[in-house]
């Protein structure tokens, strides 16, 4: 019987370094499994957002925006800014709707061009007020026809809406600055699997459509 040679030192270093070598690789190569795993099951909610979001789309059928000026607490004055005012529903069509703010209910209203004197009426000053200042004031309407292009600059999905908010490739107020909005206003709270994704969408392709990549 042949008696194996003992290993000399250098050897044995040598058989450790690889099997360290080893380990790491199964440990790298578990790392991507799970990365690859977490990849996979994005959630529905995530990647609708990453689905629209940074996207150039063209306009389909007109979007109108409220133009107003707007007091704060203290009386300080913001002008020029825009809320996007289209609302479609699965069920009750398509109305405007202005968010309320500082304590003022939402301003809903089936005619566009009627919103300006329906949100002016909804901010005079109530007569117990400090302040006796319009918090609101409403400048005019903005649309956006068939045809243009916008940005999808972020895309918000809350309790029972999903809010598309867009800028244009190169406004007057610069690039971030949303200009308009579309919201999907769901009848019911949105399912965690968000099973409404395509319905939504369909909702949503008759007034923007994503453009093609060029």
């Amino acid at each position: 019987m042949l008696l194996k040679e003992p290993l000399d030192s250098q050897e044995v270093h040598v058989k450790a370094v690889c099997r360290r070598l080893a380990a790491r690789v199964m440990v790298l190569a578990a790392i991507i499994a799970g990365c690859a795993g977490v990849a996979a099951a994005e959630h529905p909610q995530q990647a609708f957002v990453r689905n629209w979001e940074g996207k150039r789309v063209v306009v389909k059928r007109a979007l109108f925006t409220l133009v107003y000026n707007e007091r704060g607490l203290l009386g300080t004055k913001a002008t020029a800014k825009r809320d996007g005012l289209v609302v479609v529903t699965p069920f009750e069509g398509i109305y405007f709707q202005f968010d309320g703010r500082q304590g003022r209910d939402d301003v809903v209203g089936r005619d566009a061009q009627r919103m300006i004197d329906a949100v002016a009426e909804a901010y005079q000053p109530d007569s117990l007020e400090v302040r006796q200042y319009q918090k609101v004031e409403p400048v005019s309407i903005a649309r956006y026809d068939a045809g243009v292009e916008l940005i999808v600059k972020k895309v918000r999905l809350e309790r029972d809406t999903v809010r598309l908010t867009f800028v244009q490739p190169a406004g007057p107020d610069g690039p971030d600055a949303p200009v308009t909005s579309l919201t999907i206003k769901w009848p019911m709270p949105l399912s965690k699997s968000f099973a409404e994704r395509d319905q939504i969408e369909r909702l949503i392709h008759p007034f923007v459509d994503r453009t093609p990549a060029p």
